[in-house]
């Protein structure tokens, strides 16, 4: 939806960042790799929030709000899960192994990605939302900061060998 949301904020009149060119060129070679590599495509919820997710008292988890909900990439979900629950390597690494089966370099690549690319889409969501919400909340700010975390996973020393690895 990264293209959708492109558009709908260059057609709203959305804050597009001073260097969106480069984040533009960051997306197309990741979605590039990514789609040469083939989509693992499952069902995913898109909006894995700390606030949808209950826990009950004997330990089961509910999952809420399925709006974005959809067919997705699974690493595309974890690691819009990662980003947002801000987890160490290590605990990526054991939810990588109990999700795959297995940790291995394509995976952590596709996973890290992804993380890009997760912020990436939640900043043009936020640029739109910044235009036509009625809603009392600062989708500029929260864009600024998805688009500052997409920055800073683009410009990895390692982003060229990801790129290479899935």
């Amino acid at each position: 939806m990264i293209d959708e949301h492109f558009q709908q904020a260059l057609v709203l009149g959305g804050e597009f960042p001073s260097d969106f060119g480069w984040f533009n060129a960051r997306y197309r070679e990741a979605r590039q790799a990514l789609e040469a590599s083939g989509l693992d495509l499952a069902p995913c919820m898109n909006d894995t929030l700390a606030g949808n997710f209950l826990l009950h008292a004997d330990r089961r988890v509910m999952l809420v709000d399925f709006e974005y909900a959809s067919t997705n990439d699974r690493a595309a979900e974890l690691a819009l899960w990662f980003v947002e629950m801000c987890f160490s390597p290590e605990i990526e690494a054991e939810l990588i192994e109990e999700y795959y089966g297995r940790v291995d370099t394509a995976v952590l690549a596709r996973v890290s990605l992804f993380k890009a690319l997760v912020d990436l889409k939640w900043s043009t969501w936020a640029m739109v939302q910044n235009k036509v919400s009625r809603l009392d909340f600062d989708f500029f700010k929260y864009g600024f900061w998805k688009h500052m975390r997409a920055r800073f996973m683009m410009s990895d020393p390692r982003w060229p060998d990801w790129l290479k690895t899935v």
